[in-house]
Order: structure tokens, then C-alpha cells, then sequence
């Protein structure tokens, strides 16, 4: 097992990070690139590599964004399988052990564990689940189910299957030569699992095994330019042309697609107006008539003090203790 671990100014997590990676209970090798971070993350990570031979560092000599880096990584990888794991994430001693059982046993190509969303605090002993709150056993995936499982409106905020980290069998990879999309830095998960689905991928999503996501505060207040929504919306449209499409993916894909174009058309209007760009905020709202309504009442929400995009809460994760939400797997 080869863990891929892109980094960018990661100095105060990225040993946490490298410390669960190392402590797996199975035979693993850790490759960093460093994507041109301006702190000590470089010097702590040489650091720790001279110190353990199964662990390499790769300098990137400018920023190039988390896709390029997790590809350089995954280029070096001589292992069966690659496990994605963020800087500022860490995980259970005993993960990968348990989703490489499974993935042999159903023969799956990717195997996703429900990952555990917990608090930036010294052992934390709540959390809370991404995608379910309660046990699901296994749940393979398909496009169209992928798809849909990424609806805001579906999962309630921020509860998406794309935030997930698999484990991808290295060799479907090479074969389908799916990478990660380098002009992405937003959805670029999104894009990659739905890209290997399309390509034929026995996809399962598990009890979560021990990922656990770091919520650190003002984590969720990031604004992406339009342009990094724009791409989101054209990958859509791009999985839309893909032969042999069935009907319920082509609904699944086509209800991402216009959550994408809303997204893209609420920033594009946004910077229109900070732009002072007349034409463009008219052109803003030359859109299909779905997209304009929306426009129209989030310009309306904002004008009476309410928050212009609505938050999605009907599906809020429930806090669960952490050694309850492990036991599910």
C-alpha cells in the first residue's frame, strides 16, 4: 500500500498526518510532495524521511495545486493499492488493514470508508459521520448513485461523497489512465471518482475504519473563484457525452450539473458586481430559466439580511462518540 500525501504550507499537522500513515498495522509506503509551501513543512518532512526508508519526500518547485501533486505521488507508487490522505488529516492505526480485506473479498477497485469529521483538539472523543449516521454494511456505488449521493439538497451540507479518501486499486488506474484533473482545485475528488465509475469501477462505500477529517476553525468559509466553479460545471457536462450513459445516470449527472451552475453563476455575479461590470452581471442572468429563478431569489434573500445561499440542514450529522462510530466497521 502506497499512501499519497500532497502538502502545502502543512507544518503544524503534517506530522500527525505522517505519524498515522506510518503506524498502519500493514506493510505501507508514504510518498509526500511538498507543492511549494513557504514554512517548515519541507525541513520537518526531510527530517522524518531520513529517519524511516519508507518514507519519500518530493519537492515541488512551485505550487501547482493538490491534483498535481497527489499525480507526481501516485507515478512513484509501486504498490497494488494507493490510499489518499490529506496534510491536515490523520488515521486510525488499523484503517487499511480492514478495507484491503474488503476490497478483496467483494473485488472492488475502490474502497471508500465513511470518513469521521472531528473537532482540531488533542484526542478528540466525539465526531461525526460524513455520509450516514447509522451502520451501512457495504453500498457499491455507480455512477448514477455517485452522483446524486453529491446533491446538497440530498445529503444536507457538506455531507457529499466527494470529500471521501479511498483506497484505488493502482493498476485500474494505469489501465484507464485516469489521473487527477490538474486544472481543478475544487471537486477534483468528485471528478476523479466519477471518472473511474464511468470507466467501469466496482466502487464500495463502508462503515468508516478510521479516517478522520480535522474541522479547523474558519475551515468552511473558503471562496472559490468563478472560474474553479466554471470547470466543475464542464466536467459535468463533459461525463454527459460519455457513451453508454444510462437513463438514471444521465438524470443523477444532469441534477449535479445544474447544483454546478448555480454555483457558478452566484460567483460569477458576485464578482461581476465587485467588478462594477454592468454587462456583466446582465449577462449573468441569460441562463436557463432554473438558473435564473435561483439568481433572482438569492439576490432577494441577501437584500432582506438572509443569508443568500441556503444552508442545507435538514440533514445535520449527528455527534456520536468515536469509539461508537468505529465499532459500526
Amino acid at each position: 500500500m502506497t499512501i499519497v500525501i500532497p502538502s502545502y504550507n502543512s507544518a503544524a499537522t503534517i506530522e500527525a498526518a505522517i505519524d498515522s500513515a506510518l503506524e498502519q498495522t500493514i506493510a505501507v509506503d508514504v510518498i509526500i510532495v511538498d507543492d511549494g509551501s513557504k514554512d517548515e513543512t519541507v525541513s520537518k518532512v526531510q527530517q522524518r524521511a531520513n529517519q524511516n526508508p519508507n518514507l519519500k519526500l518530493i519537492v515541488q518547485d512551485r505550487n501547482q495545486g493538490p491534483s498535481a501533486a497527489r499525480n507526481r505521488a501516485i507515478s512513484e507508487a509501486k504498490t497494488p493499492w494507493i490510499a489518499i490522505l490529506d496534510a491536515d488529516d490523520y488515521m486510525h492505526p488499523d484503517r487499511l488493514r480492514k478495507m484491503l480485506e474488503i476490497g478483496a473479498e467483494a473485488q472492488l477497485d475502490i474502497v471508500a470508508d465513511d470518513l469521521v469529521r472531528v473537532p482540531a483538539t488533542p484526542l478528540p472523543a466525539n465526531g461525526t459521520r460524513l455520509w450516514a449516521d447509522s451502520p451501512i454494511g457495504l453500498v457499491r456505488m455507480d455512477a448514477a448513485r455517485f452522483a446524486l449521493e453529491n446533491l446538497n439538497a440530498r445529503t444536507g451540507s457538506r455531507r457529499e461523497l466527494g470529500y471521501l479518501k479511498p483506497i484505488i486499486r493502482t493498476e485500474f488506474l494505469q489501465a484507464h489512465k485516469i489521473a487527477y484533473n490538474e486544472d481543478m482545485r475544487l471537486s477534483e475528488d468528485y471528478d476523479i471518482y466519477m471518472r473511474c465509475l464511468l470507466a467501469g469501477a466496482h466502487f464500495g462505500v463502508i462503515d468508516p475504519c478510521g479516517y478522520f477529517s480535522v474541522d479547523y476553525p474558519n475551515s468552511l468559509s473558503k471562496e472559490f473563484a468563478s472560474a474553479d466553479l466554471r470547470r466543475v460545471l464542464d466536467r459535468d457536462r463533459e461525463y454527459l457525452t460519455h457513451p453508454g450513459l444510462t437513463p438514471e445516470a444521465r438524470r443523477s449527472i444532469t441534477q449535479h450539473k445544474m447544483q454546478a451552475y448555480k454555483h457558478w453563476a452566484w460567483m460569477h455575479l458576485i464578482e461581476m458586481v465587485r467588478q462594477r461590470d454592468l454587462q456583466g452581471i446582465g449577462a449573468t442572468f441569460i441562463a436557463p430559466p432554473q438558473i435564473g429563478a435561483t439568481l433572482v431569489a438569492r439576490v432577494i434573500r441577501y437584500a432582506l439580511g438572509k443569508e443568500p445561499v441556503p444552508h442545507f440542514a435538514d440533514r445535520e450529522a449527528k455527534v456520536q462518540p468515536i469509539e461508537k462510530i468505529l465499532a459500526a466497521s
